[in-house]
């Protein structure tokens, strides 16, 4: 299980052994009777279900007394170890009373591994509220709260095996793992963006030279924020690394336009508040942050294309047209990245 980034492909294999019957016994470790209904949920990286469970049990405020949520994660992807620091991470938040939704321990483990299919899994508590496309003032008051109290946890400790956000892992690694993907079509368009990759590597690089970095939850959009009775839950850490602070603060609010500004003052204002940081650089990385996202998610499709869902949704993806455009990007974030160097080396 514990396999190199290069076998993604090939592992995925395991997630077609996975059936019906699998999800509804792995769910038996639980130890509530099941009904036999299993809702397998939205989730391309995973694979996820909403089980019901026959009769309640005791669920804290926020959560329901009647499913949970269980978790396979895809083989290949992390170490155990890896999932386990996650874990880990998520229960220090839980002792400090940050709202987060974190795994169930069950039998003394929270992490356990389905023997048939060789999977690992995780049972979750079913949150019960909803996304937000939009935020009021309020929200993104406590927002900003949230993740400074995410923050505030994660600098008391350290990963030892997740990632490390930096050029070299979401550019440079990214550009390799393009340039091994044959169903690419290998056009000009590709060429220079795989070329290009090399320049931005280089551009960027220096930024992240001695930037302070630490525990992160790594993808926190308004997705991963599920808003309930109780207030706001942060979800989904499958994505934690560790890193500087501003990739945890630019994707709240990702425009730029004045409406954006306005709100990510208030949104920072609260965060500082309850962080007591001194300030944040979100002026100087939100952009090479952006691009970083923007190369790796064309290098996570490229791991994952031996899995037909990646091909069924993104069936443009080895074609000219898509590498034209990707090209075209990629340009103009590299050139909106320099003139914000400039104006910030003035």
């Amino acid at each position: 299980m514990n396999a190199p980034q290069g076998l993604w492909g090939q592992e995925t294999k395991h997630f077609h052994l996975l059936t019906p019957e699998h999800v509804l016994d792995a769910s038996e470790i639980f130890g509530v009777r099941l009904t036999g209904r299993a809702l397998p949920l939205n989730s391309l990286e995973n694979r996820v279900y909403d089980v019901e469970l026959a009769k309640e049990f005791d669920a804290e405020p926020g959560f329901s007394k009647t499913n949970i949520i269980l978790k396979f994660y895809r083989p290949g992807r992390w170490s155990k170890e890896q999932i386990q620091e996650e874990h880990n991470f998520l229960s220090t938040l839980l002792e400090f009373e940050v709202p987060v939704v974190a795994p169930l321990e069950i039998k003394g483990a929270t992490l356990h591994v389905h023997e048939e299919t060789n999977l690992y899994f995780a049972i979750f508590p079913k949150v019960m509220g909803r996304m937000k496309d939009e935020f009021n003032k309020e929200e993104l008051e406590q927002a900003g709260r949230l993740i400074g109290r995410i923050h505030n946890v994660g600098s008391m400790g350290s990963f030892t095996h997740r990632l490390k956000l930096h050029p070299s892992t979401f550019v440079e690694a990214s550009r390799h793992s393009l340039m091994q993907q044959n169903t690419i079509e290998h056009h000009l368009s590709f060429k220079y963006y795989c070329d290009l990759l090399e320049h931005l590597n280089n551009l960027i690089s220096p930024l992240f030279t001695n930037l302070p970095v630490q525990r992160l939850h790594g993808d926190f959009h308004r997705g991963n924020i599920v808003w309930t009775s109780a207030g706001p839950f942060a979800v989904d850490f499958d994505d934690c690394l560790t890193g500087p602070i501003e990739q945890d603060l630019w994707l709240i609010l990702p425009g730029i336009d004045s409406y954006s500004e306005e709100d990510r003052d208030r949104f920072l204002k609260t965060y500082l508040e309850m962080t007591r940081k001194d300030r944040v650089s979100l002026a100087r990385l939100t952009e090479p942050l952006r691009a970083m996202r923007m190369v790796h998610f064309n290098a996570w499709i490229a791991k994952r294309w031996d899995d037909h869902s990646f091909q069924r949704i993104f069936p443009q993806f080895p074609t000219s047209n898509y590498w034209d455009q990707q090209l075209i990007d990629l340009r103009m974030q590299m050139s909106l990245i320099q003139d914000k160097l400039g104006m910030d080396l003035e």
